[in-house]
C-alpha cells in the first residue's frame, strides 16, 4: 500500500482482517461490513488490545458516516458485549484511524450524504504507515506502556440508552437516501426556484373610501354593505416623475440628467430582469441559475433604489392630488349635504341648517382619516426568495424537457448522469 492511498470500507475490512496482535479503530461511524470485520477480529485478538471509538449520534448517520439505520453499530455492540469489550464514545470525532498490528492508517471518512467513497488511487484520502507507529500516537490510543493512563479519545463506554436514543431520533427524522441527497446537492448548486414580486406600486389602484352617508344613504343595512371609492388617478395617467439615474451599485449619479420613472417603468424593468435571469417553468414556478443570482440581486438593488426614489417624490404628488379630490368632492356634494346632512352631523352645527363653513368642516373631518391613510400607505416593495429544487422535480420528464429546451440536451444529460452526480463510481472503477 502506498503512503498516500485511497481508503474505503473494502480497504478497512482487509486491514482489520489482517490484524492478530492489536487493533485500534476510531471513526465517526461505521457500516455493517466494517462492523462484521471488527466482530470477526474479536475472535482472534486479545480483548485488552482492542480499542474502538465512535461518535454515537444520529447526525453521524444522517451525514452518511455510518449506515442510515444504525445496524452496523448494533451489530458491533452485540459482538463487543459477547467478548467483554466496550465500544467507546467520542463526541464530534471526524477523523479516521486504524492501527492493525504494524499497519497504521490515518484517513478522512467519507460523508456519503455529500459524496461516495473514492476507490481511485489518484484520489487519496489516507496516509498509510508501516511499522512506524509514532510513540505519541500509540500513547494517545492506550498502546504505550502507560496504557489507559494516557488515553485521549474514547474514554467513555457507549451506554444502551444512548443507542436507544439515537435509534429513536433516526426513526423520527430518518436519514435521507444518500444518492438522492447527493443529486439534490448537485442540482441545488446549479438551479434555484425563485419567487419575485413587486407589490403596491400601481398608483392607478390608489383610492379614497367614502362613507355612503355622504351620498345621502341613510339605511344602516345599506350603509354597511355599500362601498364608495374614488380613484386618485385615472387609468390614463401614467404619473411618471423624475428621479436620479443610478449606477450598477445602486448609487445615484448627481451629475446625470434625471429620468422619467413610473409604474410602467417598474413593469418594464421587471420584465427585463425576468428575461435575462429567470426561466418560467409552468406549474413548477420560476427557475434561476445559481451562478446568475449575484447579478440578479444586483439588478434588483438598482430597481429598489429607483422605486425608493420614486416613492419619495410621489408622496408630494399624492398629497397634492388628495387635496384636489377633497375640494372636487366637496364642490360636487355640498348642495346635497346641505339639503340632507348625515344623521351624525346634526348635533355638530348650531343653525337649523348647516352653513357652507359647517359643511366644509364636517366633510373634512369625515374623510380626514382616509386622506391620511392614502397619503402615507404608498409603500412599494420588492420581495424575492430562493428555494432548492428537489430530487422528485429533477426526475419529472416535463421538468427535464423544460431544462433541455432552455439549456441544451448535452448540458442537462451531463447534470442528470447520476453516476457522476456525487461523483459516484461506475462499476469499472471499482474493479
Amino acid at each position: 500500500m502506498s503512503t498516500f492511498t485511497s481508503v474505503d470500507d473494502r480497504v478497512l475490512q482487509d486491514v482489520i482482517a489482517g490484524a492478530r496482535q492489536r487493533l485500534v479503530f476510531i471513526a465517526p461511524g461505521l457500516r455493517p461490513p466494517v462492523a462484521e470485520a471488527l466482530a470477526q477480529a474479536m475472535e482472534t485478538i486479545f480483548s485488552g488490545s482492542i480499542h474502538l471509538v465512535f461518535d454515537v449520534d444520529a447526525e453521524v448517520c444522517r451525514l452518511g458516516y455510518g449506515d442510515p439505520d444504525f445496524k452496523g453499530m448494533e451489530l458491533l455492540q452485540a459482538a463487543a458485549s459477547k467478548h467483554g469489550l466496550t465500544v467507546n464514545h467520542q463526541p464530534g470525532i471526524r477523523i479516521g484511524l486504524i492501527i492493525a498490528d504494524e499497519t497504521t492508517l490515518i484517513y478522512s471518512p467519507t460523508p456519503e450524504l455529500i459524496e461516495t467513497e473514492s476507490r481511485q488511487p489518484d484520489k487519496p484520502n489516507a496516509i498509510c504507515l508501516q511499522a512506524e507507529l509514532p510513540p505519541q500516537l500509540a500513547r494517545a490510543c492506550a498502546l504505550g506502556e502507560e496504557q489507559h493512563a494516557t488515553l485521549e479519545v474514547g474514554k467513555d463506554p457507549i451506554k444502551q440508552d444512548t443507542i436507544d436514543a439515537v435509534k429513536a431520533d433516526l426513526k423520527e427524522r430518518p436519514a435521507k437516501q444518500y444518492n438522492v441527497a447527493r443529486i439534490e446537492r448537485v442540482f441545488s448548486s446549479i438551479l434555484h426556484y425563485v419567487e419575485l414580486r413587486i407589490e403596491d406600486y400601481k398608483l392607478t389602484s390608489r383610492s379614497i373610501a367614502l362613507n355612503p352617508e355622504l351620498f345621502g344613504v341613510q339605511n344602516a343595512d345599506v350603509v354597511s354593505r355599500l362601498s364608495n371609492r374614488y380613484r386618485l388617478f385615472s387609468n390614463a395617467k401614467s404619473l411618471n416623475l423624475e428621479i436620479p439615474v443610478f449606477d450598477e451599485n445602486a448609487q445615484p449619479l448627481p451629475n446625470e440628467k434625471k429620468v422619467s420613472f413610473g409604474p410602467r417603468s417598474i413593469d418594464e424593468r421587471r420584465k427585463r430582469i425576468k428575461q435575462r435571469f429567470i426561466m418560467e417553468a409552468g406549474s413548477y414556478g420560476l427557475i434561476i441559475l445559481r451562478k446568475d443570482v449575484p447579478a440578479f440581486e444586483k439588478e434588483l438593488k438598482v430597481l429598489e433604489a429607483e422605486i425608493e426614489a420614486y416613492k419619495n417624490v410621489v408622496k408630494d404628488v399624492i398629497k397634492e392630488r388628495t387635496d384636489e379630490i377633497v375640494a372636487e368632492l366637496l364642490t360636487a356634494l355640498k348642495d346635497a349635504l346641505k339639503a340632507s346632512p348625515p344623521e351624525k352631523w346634526r348635533s355638530r352645527y348650531v343653525a337649523p341648517t348647516p352653513t357652507d363653513a359647517d359643511i366644509k368642516r364636517l366633510f373634512d373631518e369625515d374623510i380626514d382619516a382616509e386622506v391620511k391613510r392614502v397619503n402615507t400607505d404608498f409603500n412599494p416593495r420588492i420581495f424575492h426568495t430562493f428555494k432548492d429544487v428537489t430530487y422528485h422535480t429533477f426526475q419529472d420528464a416535463k421538468f427535464r424537457e423544460l431544462l433541455v429546451n432552455r439549456f441544451g440536451k448535452d448540458a442537462i444529460d451531463d447534470i442528470f448522469s447520476e453516476y457522476d452526480a456525487a461523483p459516484e463510481q461506475k462499476p469499472s472503477e471499482t474493479d
